[in-house]
C-alpha cells in the first residue's frame, strides 16, 4: 500500500482552478461541493481557498483578486507566482462542466480519507489496550463522517465564520425549535430546542412513556420528520399498540392484551393504515445489550437513510447499564452526558425519560422535585430542560383535577420555569390544552 500513488486527480484540480480565474460565477457551482481540503496538491488548496474566502466576502473571484490576494497573504510565490495561475488559466475548460469536475476531485478525496482511515482502524485493531466496542464506534464514525461530508462539521469557529449561518436563519425566521403540540406547554418553554437534552421524570403510572409517545407522534405526524424511539422497558408491540390507541380511541389496555370489540376492527384497521405511514423507527434492543455505541450506530445508518433525524426518545434511562454496579449515579450519568452528545451530533432534540425515587410517596405533597429522580447523578447538570410529571387523582380518585396532568418544567436553562396543566385522556394516551 505504501508503494501506491494516492488517488488524485492533478489536472482536473487544474481545470478547476482556471475555470474559477476566468470566470468568476465559477466559485458558486463548486464551493457548495468541493472544500478546500479535497486538493490534493499543496498549491491548488491555497490557490482554491483564497477563491473561497473572497466569494464569501462577496468579492468578484478572477485572476486579479485571487493573486492579489494570495501576494497579500504571503502566499503567491509559494504557488508558483502569476506565471503558475496564468498556466491554469491556459488549461481551462468550459465552466459549463465545472461541477462535475468537483464531484470527481471530491471522489479521490474521499478515497483517500478511506485509505488513511483503513491504516487507522488497522492500527487501533491491532493495539489490544483498546476496548473493541471503543475501537467499533471510532471506525464506523470515521467512515460515517467520510460519507456524509462530516469532517468539518465541528471545527472551531471565530464567531465571523459562524455569523453567516446565524443571520441567515434569522433573516429567514427560521426555527431552531420545535413544538410539543401542547401550547400551553410550547407558551411556557419555547417548543423544544434543537440539540436539547430534554428530560420527562415521573413516578411509575404517571404518564412519562405516554407523553414519549406523544411528542414522537406530533413530530413524525405534524412536522413530517423521522423520529427514533428506544424502548428499554416496552416492546416493539407495546409500543406500536399505544400508537394505535392515539389513533382509533381503543383502550391501550384491551388492545395490549388484543381484546378487541369486532365493532372495533373497521376503526382499527383505518387507525393502522395510519401508524403504518409514520416516519417512526422503534429500537427496543433489551436494557442489558442497550449501549451508546450501538445507539449512535443505529442513529447514524438512519440520518443515511432518511437525511436528517426529528427527535429521538429514550424510555428509560434508569433501565440502562449494569443495574448492579456500585455508584449507579456515575453510570447513569455517563448515559445523559452522551444523550446530551447525541443532541448535538444529530441536531434534533432528545427526549430521556427517568423514574423519579420513590420517596415522594411519603411525603405529604407528592409532586417531585429535581432532586427526586433516580440515581440523578449529573442528569440534572446534562439536561436542557427538566419536565417533571404529576396526576393528583393517582393519590386522590376524589380530586377535582380528575383527567389533569401537570407538567413542572423544573429547569429550562434557555428560559423561565414553571407549571402548566393539560387535560390527559390515559386510557388512549391523549394530551390536549385545558
Amino acid at each position: 500500500m505504501i508503494d501506491k500513488t494516492p488517488p488524485q486527480a492533478i489536472e482536473t484540480e487544474c481545470h478547476i482552478l482556471g475555470a474559477i480565474l476566468i470566470d468568476a460565477n465559477a466559485i458558486e457551482r463548486t464551493i457548495d461541493i468541493l472544500p478546500a481540503e479535497a486538493f490534493y496538491a499543496l498549491t491548488h488548496k491555497e490557490i482554491y481557498h483564497a477563491a473561497i474566502d473572497l466569494y464569501q466576502k462577496e468579492i468578484t473571484v478572477d485572476f486579479i483578486t485571487v493573486s492579489n490576494w494570495l501576494e497579500e497573504h504571503k502566499l503567491l510565490e509559494k504557488v508558483g507566482g502569476r506565471t503558475y495561475l496564468t498556466r491554469l488559466m491556459d488549461t481551462a475548460v468550459s465552466s459549463v462542466n465545472v461541477d462535475g469536475y468537483a464531484k470527481l476531485v471530491l471522489s479521490k478525496y474521499k478515497r483517500r480519507q478511506l485509505i488513511a482511515a483503513g491504516m487507522e482502524i488497522a492500527e487501533q485493531s491491532y493495539d489490544m489496550t483498546n476496548e473493541l466496542d471503543v475501537v467499533l464506534e471510532k471506525a464506523e464514525g470515521k467512515i460515517f463522517e467520510i460519507t456524509q461530508h462530516q469532517t468539518d462539521r465541528f471545527k472551531p469557529q471565530t464567531i465571523d465564520e459562524c455569523f453567516a449561518d446565524v443571520w441567515s436563519k434569522i433573516q429567514h425566521g427560521e426555527s431552531p425549535t420545535i413544538s410539543t403540540g401542547i401550547q400551553s406547554l410550547d407558551k411556557l418553554t419555547g417548543g423544544m430546542l434543537l440539540k436539547d437534552l430534554i428530560v420527562v421524570a415521573a413516578r411509575a403510572s404517571m404518564g412519562k412513556t405516554w407523553l414519549g409517545c406523544h411528542l414522537a407522534n406530533h413530530v413524525a405526524a405534524n412536522l413530517a420528520l423521522p423520529v427514533v424511539f428506544f424502548s428499554a422497558e416496552s416492546s416493539k408491540e407495546q409500543i406500536i399498540k399505544r400508537f394505535l390507541s392515539i389513533y382509533s380511541g381503543i383502550d391501550s389496555q384491551r388492545l395490549i392484551t388484543n381484546k378487541i370489540y369486532k365493532s372495533e376492527l373497521p376503526t382499527l384497521e383505518t387507525a393502522l393504515g395510519v401508524v403504518k405511514q409514520l416516519p417512526i423507527i422503534i429500537d427496543d434492543t433489551p436494557a442489558e445489550l442497550q449501549t451508546v455505541t450501538r445507539m449512535r450506530s443505529n442513529l447514524r445508518r438512519i440520518r443515511s437513510q432518511h437525511g436528517r433525524i426529528g427527535l429521538i426518545v429514550m424510555d428509560y434511562i434508569q433501565k440502562l447499564g449494569d443495574r448492579a454496579a456500585g455508584n449507579r449515579a456515575q453510570t447513569i450519568g455517563k448515559y445523559s452526558g452522551a444523550f446530551k452528545d447525541m443532541a448535538k451530533e444529530f441536531d434534533c432534540p432528545f427526549v430521556a425519560l427517568a423514574q423519579i425515587n420513590r420517596g415522594v410517596e411519603g411525603q405529604n405533597n407528592k409532586r417531585p422535585g429535581m432532586a427526586d429522580i433516580k440515581d440523578s447523578g449529573d442528569i440534572e447538570q446534562d439536561m436542557d430542560l427538566g419536565l417533571l410529571l404529576y396526576r393528583d387523582e393517582y393519590y386522590d380518585p376524589q380530586t377535582k383535577d380528575r383527567g389533569l396532568m401537570e407538567i413542572h418544567v423544573a429547569k429550562n436553562r434557555n428560559g423561565p420555569t414553571g407549571i402548566c396543566k393539560v387535560n390527559f385522556e390515559r386510557a388512549v394516551g391523549i394530551f390536549s390544552d385545558l
